[in-house]
């Protein structure tokens, strides 16, 4: 539409920023140009060869009250975001900033999958739990949590366990490439333990009770009975030690980049480490980037990696069109090479030809 003719506004200018350097940083992120932004942050990005959640958490906790409801801790995957959560809450836990006593959990953390992976038995692993949204009547699994109990990557096949221990053989090869993505969740369990005051987030939905996925919660208290808290839009509820919604659940003090899409806070701490390098690319780290207002303090395991690590990755997935785009591209050139035909070398006269000319030796 836009190679047509059709009227465009290019949307590029970041307003969030009221600070300098951070503003500059910003719009070099938006332009790709990596190398630029970290300059332009400067002595905000600091490099920790190892423990560099434990160096981001300790940053945060070291600010005032006030200043850490200022200030939003970011990783860029969920291995990073868990040793911060870990981290914050064990500074808490130990300046007796957060009480006794604390309730053990094993919640279920999402493992972010494609729809091609979920049809392949290698994904699964023993111990991981698998959400069924819609009954599957082919394979005899009805909708429910089931346990994965055993896996034969071989054969494509796949044992669950019901809830009611019931086993069930389950063929993830059978699922259908299109339409079946969003039926079927997989997870794996999580020891978490609450106290009160901990800051919470949900990663599921329960629209009677308004406790919405994402949304973030304050632990009040924490009973034998369960768990009393209070939503981001100060409504109370008290769950029980058996209420599944406290399987949907986990810290809140950091969060990942995806998850900060459409936040604002005034000042940020990020962690990112080149190692990741799916997670270490120019989408994730522009998302990072440009949430704040007045300043990011950015740590890394190697500042000059992880540049090289996020330009070489776009982050970008290519729609069907531009594959196919790329495709044609490189068949064309191919062609190409073998319709052209090299100039043939320039004739020299018999004299200037030294090809023909035999040397000889005339001796005394």
């Amino acid at each position: 539409m836009q190679q047509a003719g059709a009227e465009t506004a290019t949307m590029n200018l970041n307003i969030r920023a009221r600070d300098k350097a951070l503003r500059a940083a910003q719009y070099a992120a938006q332009g790709g140009k990596i190398d630029e932004a970290l300059r332009h942050l400067g002595k905000d990005v600091v490099e920790v060869r190892e423990g560099a959640a434990i160096e981001a958490a300790a940053a945060w906790l070291s600010l005032s009250p006030a200043d850490r409801e200022r200030t939003a801790i970011y990783a860029s995957g969920r291995s990073l975001r868990g040793q911060v959560n870990e981290a914050v809450q064990t500074g808490l836990k130990a300046n007796g900033e957060i009480g006794e006593p604390s309730l053990k959990l094993q919640v279920l953390a999402r493992i972010n999958t494609t729809q091609e992976e979920l049809r392949h038995a290698g994904t699964y692993q023993v111990g991981m739990v698998v959400e069924v949204e819609r009954d599957k009547r082919a394979q005899g699994i009805s909708r429910g949590m089931y346990r994965v109990i055993g896996v034969d990557p071989r054969r494509e096949r796949v044992e669950l366990e019901s809830e009611r221990g019931k086993r069930f053989e389950f063929r993830p090869d059978r699922l259908r490439p299109q339409g079946e993505h969003d039926a079927l969740r997989l997870y794996e369990l999580k020891d978490l333990a609450l106290h009160g005051g901990d800051r919470i987030r949900w990663t599921h939905t329960d629209h009677k009770r308004g406790l919405l996925n994402a949304d973030q919660a304050r632990i009040m208290a924490v009973g034998r009975g369960g768990v009393r808290l209070v939503t981001s839009t100060g409504i109370e509820h008290h769950l029980s030690k058996d209420d599944p919604m406290l399987k949907r659940l986990d810290l809140a003090y950091a969060l990942n980049a995806h998850m900060a899409q459409g936040l604002t806070s005034d000042r940020g701490i990020a962690v990112m480490d080149s190692r990741e390098r799916n997670l270490s690319n120019q989408q994730t780290f522009l998302v990072t980037i440009t949430r704040l207002r007045d300043g990011l303090t950015l740590y890394v395991n190697n500042a000059s990696r992880l540049e090289a690590a996020v330009e070489r990755n776009t982050g970008m997935k290519r729609s069907a069109l531009e594959t196919i785009g790329v495709l044609r591209d490189a068949a064309a050139a191919g062609q190409a090479k073998g319709q052209v035909q090299p100039p043939a070398p320039e004739k020299q006269p018999p004299e200037k030809d030294r090809s023909i000319v035999r040397p000889f030796e005339i001796g005394i």
